[in-house]
């Protein structure tokens, strides 16, 4: 067995132990006998939406990259399990309500909370999410346990602020490349480098080797974006989870969207403006959008930044001691490159 298939090997095992971390901490925190033992009512219109969604699973890239951050300077798995559960109750609650907002039907392949029962419940179990996620923060043993907190509101704040961009693009029609950096930046590659940030504080790394690792987790953050906003419209839909082309649909302003701007002729530019503004976005319509992202090269540019990002973050692993932290990262890194969904 090469380096490769023993490291996903070692990954598939982590998923298992995180799930599994995960699956017993919502139990116990959602348990039915002990609500009925306590109070003789259960709120079951909050907890079984709750459970619905948190079955669905999910590539736990966060808990992921904390816990072999937190391995990279010296700690240990168990250490870093309650943190790495956390940072993935906050990542679904920020599905859950981003699903609201982009009235989304489908998520990992499950009706989503507010389609199967309402929009109230969801914002209810979104709510419920982020306090389950800082129980679960607070059960980690660290001397520097201030540190964890704050670098995990820190990463709230900015998922929320990604989160208001996101939504002000799709009816603003003068989005640059480097608007759509920033709110990725914030939305989608800040809960990947604070969950790193977090595993390491844990492992009391240094402040340099923190710096490194941050930088890492940064750019595999916006190399992941800018692949989901490509997945959107190459991938199989029933790996993928969701709808292809749920972005063109939304009128996200994807990287996808904005490359095509720049690299297409006067007259398809103006088509895909039209094309993209209708507000009545049909299958033929959706196609023709990805017919000129095609043609245009944006596909095929969106590929490129992919990599250039994921060898960024490798780049920046060189000031890490160790050859066997610095393989197991790239390894990582190269999972993330070339997942299908």
């Amino acid at each position: 067995m090469n380096y490769l298939d023993n490291f996903k090997n070692v990954i598939a095992d982590y998923r298992t132990r995180i799930d599994e971390r995960l699956s017993s901490y919502l139990t116990e925190e959602t348990n039915l006998i002990s609500y009925v033992n306590m109070n003789g009512k259960y709120p079951s219109s909050l907890y079984e939406p709750l459970n619905h969604i948190m079955s669905g699973g999910g590539k736990r890239i966060r808990p992921l990259i904390l816990v072999l951050s937190c391995e990279t300077f010296g700690g240990k798995f168990e250490g870093a399990v309650d943190a790495a559960v956390a940072v993935e109750i906050l990542h679904n609650f920020t599905l859950v309500h981003d699903d609201i907002m982009d009235n989304a039907n489908t998520r990992r392949g499950k009706e989503t909370i507010h389609k199967k029962w309402d929009v109230s419940t969801a914002i209810l179990v979104g709510d419920e999410l982020i306090g389950l996620s800082y129980r679960s923060l607070l059960k980690t043993r660290s001397r520097r346990i201030d540190d964890v907190v704050r670098s995990f509101t820190d990463g709230v704040i900015e998922v929320c602020e990604g989160q208001a961009f996101d939504k002000e693009f799709e009816t603003d029609d003068n989005v640059s490349m480097n608007d759509y950096f920033l709110m990725i930046k914030k939305k989608t590659a800040e809960l990947i480098r604070i969950s790193s940030v977090i595993g390491s504080i844990i492992a009391d790394a240094s402040s340099e080797d923190i710096k490194g690792i941050s930088t890492y987790s940064q750019n595999l953050g916006f190399a992941f974006q800018i692949q989901d906003d490509l997945l959107d419209v190459i991938a199989v839909e029933s790996e993928f989870g969701k709808k292809i082309g749920g972005d063109i649909h939304e009128k996200k302003k994807t990287y996808l969207y904005l490359k095509a701007l720049e690299l297409c002729g006067n007259d398809e530019r103006k088509r895909l403006i039209k094309l993209y503004s209708s507000n009545d976005l049909r299958n033929d319509t959706t196609g023709d959008i990805i017919d000129i992202y095609m043609r245009s090269g944006a596909v095929e540019s969106a590929k490129a930044e992919i990599k250039s990002f994921t060898d960024k973050a490798n780049e920046s692993l060189s000031r890490l001691k160790t050859e066997d932290a610095k393989h197991r990262l790239r390894s990582f890194s190269d999972m993330l490159l070339n997942r299908g969904y």
